[in-house]
């Protein structure tokens, strides 16, 4: 007997789901139940952030970053991280070794957040210290020292207590962080203010008297006491990145330069800098320095250009005084090829850099041009004064070769 005209087969067909519904459950009720088996301790799957304690030790054995330059030798610190009072109050004491010196100066640097966009920064203790450390990082200027003896760094050595408050103005591309504190130290020269041949070691340059053999200017030894005032302000909206930071010291009391009774100082200290781009992937850089001083500032307030982060057909540092400006701009150009073996495609530059530094004024102008190709991590230059004048620390042109990288 044929039956016609028969539906076809659908799996989704209510009555077949629910013939297969009910075989499933007649199936599950005859099996045997499987035993569960407990794990002892239960297993935690959340994810979960452990207290380390009130004291806890960087890189699990508490050491700081190291540094190394033509004073100091090799500068290595050691200290705990403690936090109270729900983190609130962080704290950091340390002693750094410090191998040419052969010292070790205890210190403490910590922060007290008084309320949401405000801290309190403190900083205590004995080190070396230099005012020049707008023109390198800690790190490239550590690493330039180590590989080629180029220290861009004057250095002094102080006892120092430091004290200000910090709070932040937030908005969606703008951050303005006002500020005001103390300082008080007493400072005294470091390394050797004429000719020497005692340096720490370098792969290249241990022996050049320009660089890990340059003299360190001496200071003036004695108590600064001083009140500060500073506003920073960054600016960061798209691939548009700039900031602002202006400084006032006044000191009521410091050495005096001149050999006289010290009236103290005023000192302005002015950091500019930009990054945006032009056209495609071509950026424009700017970054400027100045300070400016009225009264009578010891030599330990003093600031330096030269080399070739600064001006390159300068000595390293051959100027110096109470006042200072420079400003510099780089156009950046990639390219798309060739693409060479390790390093890719190569980018172009062009720079113009000008400055000036002296005690009680601003002597002439020096001006740089320069042209640069970069591969990867690495950037030549050749740098052009077009107004070229004889002098001990001065040349016409100059070659230089140094790392780019981000920091």
């Amino acid at each position: 007997m044929s039956i016609r005209n028969k539906a076809p087969f659908r799996r989704g067909t209510p009555g077949i789901r629910c013939i297969i519904a009910t075989a499933g459950l007649l199936v599950a009720s005859a099996s045997p139940a499987v035993a569960q088996v407990e794990t002892y301790p239960p297993l935690d799957t959340g994810y979960v952030i452990y207290d380390q304690g009130p004291i806890s030790l960087a890189f699990g054995v508490g050491l700081r970053i190291p540094s190394y330059n033509r004073v100091d030798g090799l500068a290595i610190g050691w200290g705990p991280d403690i936090k109270l009072a729900g983190n609130r109050i962080r704290l950091a004491p340390s002693v750094t070794y410090r191998s040419h010196l052969g010292a070790i100066d205890p210190s403490i640097k910590g922060t007290i957040a008084a309320g949401p966009q405000t801290e309190v920064r403190i900083a205590a203790g004995r080190s070396t210290f230099s005012n020049d450390t707008w023109i390198k990082s800690d790190l490239m200027n550590s690493l330039s020292a180590l590989g080629v003896g180029s220290d861009a760094r004057n250095y002094f050595r102080a006892d120092r207590g430091e004290v200000e408050i910090f709070h932040r103005i937030v908005s969606p591309a703008t951050t303005v962080t006002p500020s005001i504190g103390v300082l008080h130290e007493f400072a005294w020269s470091t390394g050797r203010a004429e000719p020497h041949t005692s340096a720490p070691w370098s792969i290249f340059g241990a022996k050049d008297d320009l660089k890990m053999r340059r003299i360190n200017p001496a200071v003036i030894r004695g108590h600064t006491t001083s009140g500060l005032a500073g506003l920073r302000v960054d600016y960061d909206f798209r691939d548009t990145k700039a900031g602002a930071a202006a400084r006032v010291e006044h000191a009521f009391d410091a050495p005096p330069a001149s050999g006289s009774e010290s009236e103290g100082f005023t000192q302005y200290t002015v950091d500019a800098r930009a990054k945006f781009p032009t056209f495609g992937l071509q950026t424009f850089a700017f970054n400027g320095h100045a300070v400016f001083t009225g009264g009578d500032a010891p030599p330990q307030r003093y600031a330096y250009l030269g080399g070739s982060s600064t001006l390159s057909t300068v000595d390293l540092l051959a100027l110096g005084g109470d006042r200072l400006l420079f400003v510099e701009g780089e156009y950046h150009y990639p390219l798309t090829g060739p693409l060479l073996p390790f390093v890719g495609a190569p980018a172009l530059s062009l720079r113009y850099a000008a400055g000036s530094a002296g005690v009680g004024d601003l002597p002439d102008f020096i001006q740089n041009i320069g042209f640069g190709v970069s591969l990867k991590v690495i950037k030549f230059g050749f740098h052009l004064d077009p107004n070229y004048r004889e002098t001990p620390f001065r040349d016409k042109t100059a070659f230089s070769v140094s790392l780019a990288l981000p920091f």
